[in-house]
């Protein structure tokens, strides 16, 4: 479903105005509803527990805010918050949706935890999920960038069950130093590299140049380029050309798989993957560039920390770079669309003292000072209007001490803002068998891609050539037979 940076709040009669947040007396939740008096009691602190997917810096950021937390509102209020680290989202989500199911040697439920709307779905299904709606009102949600908050609203039409803390878009990162040989013999820029079709032109002529710099050995040129998440490239290139693959019209799923669409998002991946021009060989595009097999890939803009300051070769050998943090690269007659992403928190219902505390927390997390520390710390963007603003972040930035991981952790969270306040946002409407079908269209591309490529390869060992290996690959033939199949499988998942 396409968010349009607008919210809709309706002015409610009766509304009193949380001045603090230790505020004893009534509010009204933006649904209408009234609470009473804080049930909690400082004297009997009520615990909950927070499940992230936070690691590294980011990890950090967050525990020591909730350090912060427990040792001033939390102590005066009466509220402990425990937070537990899952290591990454998908545990965190299986671990969630093990736990809901009860099952044996699973977890007990957190009061909170990060989770992407496809989770949510299915827990808003089970009935596990608090309305948030009930704990803020009106005025307090207008202070977050509406497109987030609507976001939220997106699992369960009228109620709003997740909540935002931070969010990140995706940017272009190339390795600048590993460039200058490139550019030197070619004349090509990075700064020429302005759509993913000239994206895919130039990965080629990159593959013929390095193929080039060793003519005793055939076909040995290196990829330019690496997508994070082909996921991503699938939806937002689709909304990008015109088509929302699915979208969530009166709770009935429209599909539009569009074998147009499909073909052009064919055409600049899997094509150029097959020819060796991309590639994916570990878990994350960053380990690529990291050992030399990229020099440049697409990235979420809150995982610039973890790109490399220095790129180690098979050999053990190992040398400084610098790496340039551009905006996300789109197809040339396409829609000025961007992902909007990042896991959201939900409250798991549970007792009125829990869910009281985790909104409590909530709100002082993402008050805008607040979120805006938080921020700059972990390189998530953060969620308040206030705080989404190019001149704070600069003011407010500290980094981590290096030099380099600093200035790319900044330039991504400048493009963060640019594209939030400039660019229309996308992110997918969960529905039926939404987080399986994620996955499987990712895998349908990427591992199709990698397999026909260790064939191509072989068949390179063999002595055939490379527009020979290809040749069956790359026929319209092939690609429909890939594509009703698609079409098929989907369809039957999201039955």
């Amino acid at each position: 479903m396409k968010k349009y940076n607008r919210l809709v709040a309706a002015v409610l009669a009766g509304i009193l105005t949380i001045g603090c947040m230790a505020c004893a007396g009534k509010t009204t939740g933006s649904t209408g509803e009234t609470q009473g008096k804080s049930p909690l009691d400082p004297k009997d602190p009520t615990t909950i527990r927070i499940w992230n997917y936070y690691n590294g810096d980011q990890l950090t950021a967050f525990d020591e805010l909730v350090s912060e937390f427990n040792s001033t509102v939390g102590m005066d209020e009466g509220i402990a918050v425990d937070s537990v680290s899952q290591g990454s989202i998908e545990n965190l989500a299986d671990s969630l949706l093990d736990a809901a199911d009860e099952k044996i040697g699973a977890q007990d439920l957190p009061t909170m935890a990060a989770i992407y709307a496809e989770t949510a779905y299915i827990l808003e299904q089970k009935d596990l999920l608090v309305n948030l709606e009930d704990y803020f009102t009106a005025e307090e949600l207008e202070k977050y960038v509406p497109g987030f908050i609507e976001e939220g609203r997106m699992v369960k039409e009228g109620q709003l069950l997740l909540f935002p803390v931070s969010k990140s878009t995706e940017c272009f990162a190339v390795n600048k130093t590993g460039w200058a040989d490139f550019e030197a013999a070619t004349g090509i820029t990075i700064d020429s590299v302005d759509s993913l079709e000239r994206l895919v032109d130039v990965a080629g002529q990159y593959y013929e140049w390095s193929d080039s710099l060793t003519p005793d050995v055939a076909e040995d040129g290196k990829a330019l380029f690496g997508w994070d998440s082909v996921a991503n490239y699938i939806y937002i290139g689709a909304a990008q050309l015109g088509h929302e693959l699915f979208r969530v019209e009166n709770g009935e799923l429209m599909i539009d798989l569009d074998r147009t669409t499909l073909k052009t998002l064919w055409d600049n991946y899997y094509i150029p993957y097959i020819n060796g021009y991309f590639q994916a060989s570990a878990s994350h595009r960053s380990e690529d560039m990291k050992t030399g097999m990229i020099l440049a890939m697409i990235a979420s803009t809150s995982g610039i920390s973890y790109l490399p300051t220095a790129v180690t070769d098979a050999d053990d050998n190992s040398h400084d770079i610098e790496i340039e943090v551009k905006k996300p690269l789109k197809f040339a007659k396409g829609k000025e669309i961007s992902v909007q992403q990042g896991a959201d928190y939900c409250v798991i219902k549970s007792s009125e003292k829990e869910q009281y505390a985790a909104a409590e927390f909530l709100k002082w997390f993402t008050e805008s000072k607040r979120n805006l520390q938080f921020s700059v710390a972990s390189g998530y963007s953060a969620v308040t209007k206030e705080a989404n603003d190019a001149g704070l972040i600069k003011e407010n930035f500290v980094g981590t001490g290096d030099s380099r991981k600093d200035q790319n952790i900044l330039n991504a969270l400048l493009i963060s803002v640019d594209v939030y306040q400039n660019q229309e946002t996308y992110t997918t409407a969960p529905f039926k068998g939404s987080k399986d079908i994620r996955a499987f269209l990712e895998s349908a591309l990427q591992d199709t891609a990698a397999r026909d490529r260790e064939a191509v390869v072989q068949a390179i060992g063999q002595g055939v050539s490379r527009e020979e290996a290809t040749a069956a690959y790359s026929s319209d033939a092939y690609f429909d037979t890939w594509f009703d199949a698609l079409c098929t499988s989907v369809k039957s998942m999201a039955e």
